[in-house]
């Protein structure tokens, strides 16, 4: 179903999540995976009072029509929503890209996850700068940053900082490109601006090392003058670099989302770089209310992600050092 959608479609996803609804340590979650459940042109995500409907197909724009009826399906059948914020992907404005209000007054400010609160802002940008794909990912931090020193690379809106932060860690470090993004209001945590490999450098000739590494760039990017970013081709050297910072018994959050790299080629490159010091610890999944619960069929994709569930492939590897430095 392409080309028009189908309400009976979306209706089946959202009976699908019913039981979310009700959850109230967890109110941000995917609603409607439109690749995975029926219609490939838009995805329908929860984030708190508000739905956000993302247009992500190029070769075909929405009509006026299509864009009212899914509001009022988001309002009329999901409990609590009192907001609808559509974004569209190949608009030829910033504003409709950053998202336009279709019902309600204003997009929620606050959001909660595993308990934890985290301020946000829809229209920050293109995405709405909080992944529903790595919800594991910051339930993982929360179990696990207890008393650790965490460094948070390519850091965006610093959500998996602020889980960090949220699990006790003993310190956070943030590090991004671009200030616009990262909001620097934790007074606990440590703010860094700047290319990722001048960053990086840095921070090794200083001599300072950490317990949890999380490297989560873009799927392709400049990194500053320095370098170029393509999660495809450099997952690799982007481990290299950042590597001589994880401390003896240390863990490195590698997360991985480019569509045409499959798992295995995936863990191939990781494999590569592999050794005494460096090994796979554990995957760490997509929550499956991400993509309609069903298994992926990897055939459909550029690249079949197995053995991960999702093309969004996220590994922990085990570091250790022969200087044993922690």
């Amino acid at each position: 179903m392409d080309d028009h959608f189908s309400p009976d479609i979306i209706r089946t996803a959202f009976q699908l999540r019913e039981k979310l609804f009700a959850d109230a340590q967890n109110t941000a979650y995917r609603l409607f995976n439109g690749f995975c459940e029926g219609c490939k042109d838009f995805s329908i995500d929860r984030y708190g009072e508000t739905a956000v409907i993302e247009w992500t197909r190029k070769i075909r724009q929405p009509e006026g029509d299509e864009i009212k009826n899914l509001s009022d399906l988001c309002i009329n059948s999901i409990p609590g929503i009192d907001s609808v914020l559509f974004k569209n992907r190949y608009a030829p404005d910033d504003p409709r890209k950053k998202g336009i209000l279709t019902a309600g007054e204003k997009p929620t400010r606050s959001i909660t996850e595993w308990g934890v609160n985290y301020s946000i802002d829809l229209q920050v940008n293109k995405d709405c700068g909080f992944y529903l794909d790595t919800a594991l990912v910051r339930k993982w931090l929360l179990e696990n940053a207890s008393g650790k020193r965490v460094l948070n690379t390519f850091a965006y809106t610093g959500s998996l900082g602020d889980a960090a932060e949220a699990g006790k860690a003993l310190s956070v470090t943030q590090t991004d490109l671009n200030r616009n993004y990262l909001s620097v209001h934790h007074s606990t945590q440590e703010y860094i601006f700047g290319d990722f490999f001048h960053t990086a450098a840095s921070l090794r000739r200083s001599g300072r090392l950490f317990d949890i590494i999380i490297l989560d760039p873009p799927f392709f990017a400049n990194a500053g003058r320095s370098a170029k970013v393509n999660q495809a081709q450099n997952a690799a050297a982007l481990i290299n670099k950042i590597r001589p910072l994880a401390a003896h018994h240390g863990k490195i959050i590698v997360i991985n989302n480019a569509l045409f790299l499959s798992g295995r080629d995936f863990l191939k490159q990781i494999e590569a770089i592999s050794g005494d010091c460096l090994s796979v610890g554990e995957i760490i999944p997509v929550p499956a209310s991400f993509y309609g619960f069903k298994p992926i069929d990897g055939n459909a994709l550029p690249a079949d992600p197995a053995p991960f569930g999702h093309p969004t492939k996220i590994v922990v590897l085990d570091i250790l050092r022969k200087d044993e430095r922690a």
